[in-house]
């Protein structure tokens, strides 16, 4: 999985959304580091992201995101701080709306029911 910052990612994910136009599916999921998670991507990274060094210790409950996003065999994440997230969000909600009419409308299928008449 391929780590990149916040405003690589929103890119990244909209390269994704226009490959997906034609076939495929792209799927986003949205974390909250724990501090448990927090330790184990400390060995693995030897890096925290701004402010994961105060919840480790228990002085904040700011707990950072971890987004992951994930299209066909690509997959890519990032960490987004509890004081970067509002920002992240609006820019992912513009990717969002940028590429909202790929959507197909669901068909729905009408039952006529048949009216019984008891005597």
């Amino acid at each position: 999985m391929k780590q990149v910052d916040p405003v690589t990612f929103t890119v990244e994910l909209g390269k994704v959304y226009e490959q997906c136009k034609s076939a495929g599916q792209v799927s986003v999921t949205m974390k909250r580091m724990t501090t448990q998670r927090l330790k184990m991507a400390n060995a693995v990274q030897k890096s925290l992201p701004k402010g994961a060094e105060q919840v480790l210790q228990g002085k904040s409950d700011r707990y950072p995101t971890i987004v992951r996003a994930t299209y066909k065999n690509s997959k890519f994440s990032t960490l987004v701080t509890a004081d970067d997230f509002e920002k992240f969000q609006a820019a992912y909600a513009t990717v969002i709306r940028a590429y909202m009419d790929t959507l197909k409308k669901k068909e729905r299928v009408k039952k006529n029911k048949k009216a019984t008449k008891t005597a």
